[in-house]
């Protein structure tokens, strides 16, 4: 339940000031004749946003999608930067200040006094502000942000995670390095006390498809009245567990049927909530203990089919409800019924998963644990697998509501060599300490969902082909590319589940020209710093010999849609001895000239969508 009064602290103006690190404290706290100025004079900033977006509009900043422009920002990272609002007079208390999120760490103002501090990108913060401004004056809120951690990009090792900021910020194979700073989501003060919160909230759906039951689980902090759907209940205060029964229509993923969903009041909250059963099933002649790859909806086993979701831009804090909206109605169109939120950023923000819940599609939603190339264990450390279960915790508790929540992953590629040592080709499994605390979690907070510990997971990292018929290859990962022959390499397939199949495609030619800035898009070559800088892992040099730029971004189109939609049509073919296919990736979140993405930054589908569309759903542009 919200408090009595709650302040949208994005309805009001907020300025920006960049400071030299800790020089906002030196000039508030001691007695100096320096009259301490901040380096960035004071400009307007949007909450929810980043200090990078306001630079930009301020004009104090190239734009950073554009050409080598990334590299120009990297200074921001260097200082502490001071947002900065007037608050209204609050004449009682409490009075609390709740983040849904910040940039990494820093401290709390109140007119110029730290009054809390705070540490963590992916988990929500609370401070209790009752002793500052509870007391009938305007007062000025601040929030400096602290230099951002040192994380490691792609390349690293993945057992040294440790601070948990969105790795895919320092750099990957399909975007350079801009580390945002600022506020990522809701930002609110609430005033007065709390009756109750809410706890758990679950929803089950029998085998009848039509019997349903609500439980919810609610901490009352004094005697309450509470109206759970028609039903007045007077609680005292404690814990309660409540329950209805109810007859529904069942949620049914895209393809399957209507995405159903309800309305479900709790006093004066609404909360959207859907009915589903889902079990997993074994694959058609699968090796014997195998994990299930055949996820059976409502009864109906049902072919997983989408993409990998990356986030949507390098500066995701100001991204829209409608920029969101956008790219789900185009999977939602191409037949997706399955969004993979990869491990390398973030929980994805309410908007998406309501929308999600709109649209049909279920979401297989990771930690957040990536590989690194030369290592990619999960951490050992005790204090960092602690702090990780409490981001995995927080994760749980925000999203376990909603309809379109299929499972729990604990990363993206988490493995060892085959010998166990360092390097790739064998999975990380339960028996992890890391994942096996994960797992824990899951199970406490969210039991009736699917955990797995790795997405790729099993015996083996990716499919060889000449491994093929050994029972080895489970969820695999791969190939990102036509290796070979690859059409008898997809006609041989034996995998039971393919949760990373990717192949490069370019943008258009319009779009490369329009972000290449004073960069000169040709040559295609490694060798040109605009390829190198955003597409190093991507270039088809070879391909694009002798060719114009309109002539190699055809040609490389044509050869990705001409891949995926073999590989795509042979695997589903193969059901149900094989659960799934999830192509990588979906969509870019910067305007890079060539990528494995079937949808370029501007949200144009390039040709390999409109192929996958068609392998999805039959239907033919």
């Amino acid at each position: 339940m919200l408090a009595p009064n709650t302040i949208n602290l994005s309805t009001l103006e907020w300025t920006l000031l960049g400071w030299r690190p800790y020089s906002w404290l030196y000039g508030r706290t001691m007695e100096t004749n320096l009259d301490l100025k901040a380096d960035i004079a004071p400009i307007p900033i949007q909450i929810p946003g980043s200090v990078q977006q306001a630079l930009l509009d301020a004009g104090i900043i190239e734009d950073y999608n554009v050409g080598l422009n990334s590299r120009l920002c990297e200074w921001v990272e260097h200082r502490h930067w001071e947002i900065s609002t007037v608050l209204p007079p609050i004449q009682t208390g409490p009075v609390v200040l709740k983040a849904e999120g910040l940039d990494h760490s820093g401290w709390i103002l109140v007119d110029g006094r730290v009054a809390a501090e705070w540490s963590g990108s992916l988990v929500r913060h609370s401070f209790d502000l009752t002793e500052e401004l509870a007391d009938g004056q305007s007062h000025q809120l601040s929030i400096v942000f602290d230099t951002p951690p040192e994380e490691q990009g792609q390349i690293g090792f993945t057992s040294r995670t440790k601070h948990f900021k969105p790795r895919y910020n320092f750099s990957w194979d399909w975007c350079p390095r801009l580390v945002p700073i600022g506020v990522s989501d809701r930002l609110e003060l609430q005033i007065g006390a709390l009756d109750y919160v809410i706890g758990r909230l679950y929803t089950r759906l029998a085998e009848d498809n039509r019997s349903a039951t609500i439980e919810l689980k609610i901490e009352c902090f004094q005697p309450t009245e509470v109206l759970f759907q028609d039903q007045k209940r007077s609680l005292p205060a404690g814990e309660h567990h409540l329950q209805i029964e109810a007859q529904v229509e069942p949620w049914q993923p895209n393809g399957n049927g209507e995405p159903v969903l309800y309305d479900l009041a709790i006093n004066d909250q609404i909360t959207k909530v859907g009915f589903k059963r889902v079990r997993w099933l074994p694959c058609l002649d699968a090796p014997e203990g195998a994990e299930p790859w055949i996820c059976e909806v409502n009864g109906k086993p049902t072919f997983l089919q989408g993409v990998n979701w990356t986030p949507l831009r390098m500066d995701y804090h100001g991204v829209t409800r409608e920029q969101y909206s956008q790219l789900i109605g185009l999977y939602k169109e191409m037949g997706c019924n399955i969004l993979r939120v990869w491990g390398g950023a973030f929980l994805e923000r309410s908007a998406f998963y309501e929308l999600c819940d709109e649209a049909g599609i279920m979401v297989w939603q990771e930690f957040p644990l990536s590989s690194a190339g030369p290592e990619n264990n999960a951490p050992t450390d005790p204090s960092t697998i602690d702090y990780l279960v409490s981001i995995a915790e927080d994760y749980i508790k925000r999203r376990r509501h909603h309809a379109s929540l299929l499972m729990w992953c604990g990363g993206n590629e988490l493995q060892t060599n085959l010998e166990g040592k360092d390097g790739t080709g064998k999975p990380l499994d339960v028996n992890h300490p890391c994942l096996s605390r994960l797992a824990q979690i899951v199970k406490k907070e969210d039991p009736d969902r699917r955990f797995v510990p790795s997405s790729a997971s099993g015996p083996r990292f990716t499919a060889k082909r000449e491994c093929f018929g050994q029972g080895l290859h489970h969820d695999v990962h791969g190939p990102w590319n036509a290796e070979g022959d690859w059409c008898e390499y997809w006609q041989s397939d034996d995998a039971l589940f393919r949760s990373e199949v990717g192949m490069p495609g370019a943008s258009y030619a319009s779009l490369i020209t329009n972000y290449c800035g004073e960069c000169d898009p040709l040559p295609v070559s490694h060798h040109n710093p605009y390829w190198q800088h955003l597409s190093s892992w991507w270039v088809q040099d070879a391909m694009a010999a002798g060719l114009s730029l309109e002539e190699y971004c055809s040609k490389s189109q044509e050869l990705q849609a001409q891949v995926l939609g073999w590989a795509t049509k042979q695997t589903k073919a193969r059901f149900p001895g094989i659960g799934g296919m999830i192509i990588w990736m979906g969509h870019d979140c910067v305007p890079v000239p060539v990528n494995t993405s079937v949808i370029d930054f501007e949200a144009n589908p390039k040709p390999a969508y409109h192929a996958l569309k068609k392998a999805f759903t039959g239907i033919e542009d």
